[in-house]
């Protein structure tokens, strides 16, 4: 198991998340490759961010930006995909996710890219190792335009 992944199982039982809150993606080869598709051009490759085939945009700079996640993630949005970069798994893990949880989350792990994905691919938001705050897609740009820079 990948080091991030065992710190984000370490958070957790440290937060005490229940599987309503979060769980993993079983069988995560189909739905990593279909994300793939659907938001990069190049293929797989270990920034995903550095090559959307939809227009990034970027937000304010934020001192730790996972923690205004639950501001900027669509209030409709009832589960979200949580996905993490780890080098050391075959894919990176995927977990179903209360969009509520992901800032606490984070906050108990070391710095880590990760990406939160709407269920129906409709945008991504991400945070790279610069603490930069990256998004795609309409609806998130629109619901967030004052935020961005």
């Amino acid at each position: 198991m990948g080091e991030v992944k065992v710190e984000i199982e370490q958070a957790i039982k440290t937060l005490q998340l229940k599987q309503t809150d979060i769980c993993e993606v079983i069988n995560i080869k189909k739905l990593y490759l279909e994300l793939l598709d659907c938001f990069v051009k190049s293929g797989d490759r270990k920034w995903w961010w550095e090559d959307f085939k939809q227009e990034a945009f970027y937000f304010v700079a934020y001192e730790r930006p996972f923690e205004e996640l639950i501001h900027i993630i669509p209030k409709e949005s009832d589960t979200v995909w949580l996905m993490i970069e780890d080098d050391q798994e075959e894919y990176y893990p995927i977990y179903n996710c209360k969009p509520a949880v992901i800032g606490e989350l984070i906050g108990e792990c070391s710095a880590f890219e990760y990406y939160v994905i709407d269920k129906n691919k409709q945008w991504l938001l991400c945070e790279n190792h610069s603490d930069q705050l990256i998004g795609v897609g309409k609806e998130l740009k629109t619901l967030n335009s004052s935020r961005l820079r």
